[in-house]
């Protein structure tokens, strides 16, 4: 018994462990996660479509109207997740691990950024090119933020398989933005047909997810 003990290679050993864990799946890892996932993939998909129903009625519902649909909205998305992510079971991250506030908050500077180096050539367009302009840079902004998840996940020994639906969420998302200014019926109705394809595109990540 003794013998075999000594013959144990820590190091190699302690490979061993890390292969096993990389290759677990994100719901084994991170409980609940994929719930969570679900509920941003409704926010997001919802926030879409009130801004397509908004655009077209901000004249009819007036300035008041407006800024309480949102405020309403805001508050329920912000309550709603508080709610979940409060329920989640803690997981440690790893030590090589990126922060989530960081990742996210520089992807929110880009997209502040790039509003921003629109600036006057924007004004200098009609109203909706100028809304397509800003809608197509957030769309890809969120594509932009799979492709960024998908990659973070490896630092968090989340196994290839699942991080592949953040990589293809990304690259759809991306090539989605960059047809909304030249299909016609995208011009008019884009966001709000984005906001419900990616709604189905989170039941689908998250069926995936929770069943692989």
């Amino acid at each position: 018994m003794s013998d075999a003990t000594e013959d144990v290679d820590p190091e190699e050993l302690q490979r061993q462990l890390s292969e096993i864990k990389g290759a677990m799946g994100l719901t084994e890892q991170y409980p609940g996660r994929a719930r969570l996932w679900l509920l941003v993939g409704f926010i997001i998909g919802g926030a879409a479509v009130l801004t397509q129903a908004t655009f077209f009625y901000y004249r009819t519902l007036g300035a008041t109207a407006y800024t309480a649909i949102w405020v309403g909205f805001v508050a329920v998305a912000v309550a709603a997740s508080w709610w979940m992510a409060s329920r989640l079971p803690s997981a440690p991250a790893p030590e090589t691990a990126p922060s989530w506030r960081a990742v996210f908050g520089s992807l929110a500077l880009f997209l502040a950024a790039g509003a921003g180096v629109a600036g006057d050539a924007a004004r200098q367009v009609p109203g909706l090119d100028r809304a397509l302009l800003y809608f197509g840079l957030v769309i890809a902004t969120i594509g932009l933020g799979l492709l960024v998840t998908g990659a973070v996940l490896a630092s968090y020994r989340v196994r290839r398989r699942d991080r592949l639906v953040f990589y293809v969420g990304g690259a759809w998302v991306l090539v989605y933005a960059s047809w909304l200014p030249y299909v016609q019926i995208l011009r008019w109705v884009g966001v709000g047909l984005f906001g419900i394809l990616f709604a189905l595109y989170a039941i689908a990540a998250y069926v995936y997810l929770t069943r692989a």
